[in-house]
């Protein structure tokens, strides 16, 4: 710098604090990152383009003398910035002391680098991301631990990725080259010269070289070597998925342990100080630069407990402002990558902040977007590759919780309240009316739906049904909750009458009480006692067979039972019966449960409800059996079999079969306390073979079971244990890891050396 000029950094930062703005704010208001003006104003860049200089000379509101001192600031700078390039660049960053984790990680990244000999390809390793999961810092961490295996040198250059003009592949290799070999004089501006001059430096030395930050696959190609020994480290937040032979390894927030682990590094003070930092770090997300300026937070201030500053984190609305210490922001990192998505991909990643469960769907997300399901896919892809959304093996899309809260920050600066109301009420609507259609695959009358009855998704099958109902039930119920709260009872009540039937084939799901307490409430505010009987009788199923709460679901099957009285609905009263004596039947009050079945059939047959009449036969047959009267139980079974048979009596098909299925395996365990293994094992092989064509998952589970009893009472051991194996795999293929547990649980004792005696 020559006499008289100023450096354009400190004349800045000057400017800045006289027009008491903070990085963040003159970002905003010039279009300028903050990253780019905190590199400005630190000496990193320290001649900034015209347009830069003139959009923060506007945005600070500077009359023409300190306009004028600004722009001619930019212009020195620009002259020293273009001199040569002098020994001893590229050197390493100060790793961070305090690392902590990404063992597997490290050990991943030195057994792929130091692979590679003498003619072996180059080898390479992407680490990719979301802002702040600390790429850089893992980089610097393994570079610095290869110094023993690459001992001709180590670079590293920040390839500015994020940047209005982030550097080119030109401007990289000339440092590069510079840096391994300082006697090299000019260049050749050619890239496909220069690129040949670095490969022929480079050939054959142990080097390793991080390139930090890249923006694209254009300016990474140039710079890898042909050739081993040499090898390179790239960390970008794009997934660079145009660069081919590379090893590319996705980080992801930090396990629990190593989360508290570099929290504890950081903080100071006595050990009684570092209680709570499993808090403290789930409300960073564990995610490494949240951790890092949190821990910082904490250094810094030693009358602080790590409590206090978890009680500031707590509140959502504050979180993101208070995860920031000095130059570090959370919010700062997530805007770099914010502000290089299309107008698509950001309205997209702002909006799914509005979905209610943990993760989408594509289709979910297109209704946000309000684009078609292709262009909805194109910017699930960029926001992907930015690190700005994770995508599962279940093809589900998901934010973690501190990129959510950011997500709502944009929405609410970028869209008005009554657009956010707009998009929350199409997302509500469209959930809840493809449920609906959903649903009602199951239920007798309804089936397949015609094809233009849902938008972006399409139900051709049940299966369809069942696995769209399965995976969005994380946000369908919290949009049923919402119109709930609204006041919205009539459709609350649809849409829980749509599930009755679907919610007996996933009775692990864990929640259909809450869907029918919210009916229940909703039939309460209508006023219809009518509507109370059903959905009392829904929610009284919920309680006996999901929850096994078989008190609380026998109240709620009274209750039903009076409602449908009021209103002489025998088929209701019925139906309470049935749920009635399946609740004393579950709590071995059999003789009980007996009067409440038989005053359900009676209800069945007066109202002609074929439906509902084998379930209170068999419900007699179970109770006559709990009371030992085995050759009356079997009369009832063989009722079931005739009713469901008769043209007279026949109900739905799908009751039908799944009656003939029940009555075939009760009949089988009567066969099995008289020790009549051959009846009943005949029995259940003709129950599970019904059973697996009708893909009654569930009870292809129980009947293996069954049958695994009657083959140790046969003397067959190994039949046995391939039924309970392929038991334990139907559980765990419907979701019921608790049953799943149970069947392993036995199959780990019968395999014991000295076994239990099973029947």
């Amino acid at each position: 710098m020559t006499d008289g000029e100023i450096a354009f950094g400190p004349r800045l930062r000057e400017l800045r604090l006289a027009a008491d703005l903070t990085l963040e704010q003159l970002a905003e208001r010039s279009g300028v990152s903050d990253r780019a003006i905190s590199d400005m104003e630190r000496g990193v860049s320290q001649g900034p383009q015209a347009r830069t200089v003139q959009a923060v000379a506007d945005a600070l509101g500077l009359g023409a003398d300190d306009r004028s001192e600004l722009a001619a600031a930019a212009r020195a700078g620009r002259r020293r910035s273009a001199g040569p390039v002098t020994r001893g660049r590229c050197p390493l960053p100060r790793r961070v002391t305090d690392f902590a984790g990404r063992r597997d990680e490290l050990a991943a990244i030195r057994a792929r680098l130091t692979a590679a000999g003498p003619g072996d390809p180059a080898p390479v390793v992407l680490l990719s991301g979301a802002p702040g999961m600390g790429k850089t810092s893992l980089a610097v961490q393994a570079a610095t631990e290869l110094a023993d295996a690459m001992p001709d040198g180590r670079f590293f250059v920040d390839l500015r990725g994020l940047d209005d003009r982030p550097l080119t592949a030109a401007q990289v290799l000339e440092r590069l080259i510079h840096a391994i070999d300082p006697s090299v004089g000019a260049v050749p501006h050619d890239l496909d010269e220069l690129s040949a001059l670095w490969r022929t430096r480079v050939d054959g030395r142990r080097v390793v070289v991080v390139l930090d930050n890249a923006a694209g696959d254009g300016q990474v190609r140039p710079v890898l070597p042909g050739t081993g020994p040499a090898a390179v480290l790239v960390t970008s937040r794009r997934t660079l998925s145009g660069l081919e032979g590379v090893h590319r390894i996705p980080l992801g927030p930090l396990p629990d342990a190593a989360a508290v682990t570099l929290l504890a590094g950081i903080v100071a003070g006595p050990p009684e100080r570092a209680a709570g930092l499993d808090r403290l770090a789930r409300l960073c997300a564990n995610t490494p630069l949240a951790l890092r300026i949190a821990g910082n937070r904490l250094a810094s201030r030693p009358a602080w407990t790590v409590g206090d500053l978890a009680d500031r984190l707590s509140a959502e609305e504050r979180r993101l402002d208070a995860l920031t210490a000095g130059d570090l922001q959370v919010k700062a990192a997530f805007r770099l990558s914010y502000q290089q998505l299309s107008g698509v991909g950001r309205r997209l990643f702002r909006r799914l902040a509005l979905v209610p469960g943990p993760s989408t769907g594509a289709e979910l997300a297109a209704v946000l977007a309000e684009e078609s399901l292709v262009g909805t896919e194109d910017a699930l892809d960029e926001l992907i590759d930015l690190g700005l959304l994770q995508h599962g093996t279940d093809d589900r899309y998901s934010l973690h919780d501190l990129l959510r809260l950011y997500a709502d920050l944009e929405l609410r600066q970028e869209e008005s309240a009554d657009d956010r109301r707009s998009a929350r009420r199409r997302m509500v609507d469209w959930l809840l009316d493809t449920t609906v259609v959903a649903g009602r695959w199951y239920e007798p009358g309804f089936g397949a739906p015609p094809p233009d009855a849902t938008r972006l998704v399409g139900f051709d099958t049940a299966d369809a049904a069942r696995d769209w109902l399965q995976a969005e039930a994380e946000n369908w119920l919290p949009a049923l909750v919402q119109v709930a709260a609204a006041g919205a009872h009539p459709r609350v009540v649809d849409v829980a009458e749509s599930l009755h039937w679907f919610s007996d084939l996933w009775p692990h799901w864990g929640h259909w009480h809450e869907v029918f307490a919210l009916s229940v409430e909703a039939a309460d505010r209508l006023d219809d006692d009518h509507l109370r009987a059903v959905h009392l009788g829904y929610l009284a199923w919920a309680h006996i067979a999901c929850r096994g709460e078989f008190d609380v679901g026998f109240r709620h099957a009274e209750r039903a039972a009076e409602c449908a009285g009021r209103v002489g609905d025998a088929r209701q009263q019925g139906w309470a019966r049935f749920y009635c004596a399946w609740a004393r039947l579950e709590a071995g009050r059999y003789a009980d449960a007996l009067e409440y079945a038989r005053g359900s059939a009676d209800r069945f047959r007066q109202a002609r409800d074929w439906d509902g009449l084998p379930q209170a036969l068999l419900s007699i047959g179970q109770s006559l059996g709990g009371l030992e009267r085995d050759d009356e139980a079997v009369a009832a079974y063989q009722e079931v079999t005739a009713v469901v048979r008769s043209p007279e009596t026949a109900p739905s098909e799908q009751v039908a079969q799944i009656a003939d299925v029940m009555a075939a395996r009760m009949t089988a365990r009567l066969h099995r306390r008289h020790g009549r293994w051959s009846e009943a094992k005949h029995l259940i092989d003709g129950a599970l073979d019904l059973a697996e064509r009708l893909r009654l998952q569930r009870m292809v589970a129980w009947a293996l079971v069954d049958r695994a009893d009657a083959f140790l009472g046969l003397g067959d051991p190994g039949a046995a244990t391939a039924d309970l194996r392929r038991a334990v795999a139907v559980h765990r293929e419907i979701g019921d890891e608790s049953q799943a547990r149970q069947l392993q649980d036995r199959l780990d004792r019968m395999s014991a050396p000295d076994p239990p005696q099973e029947p």
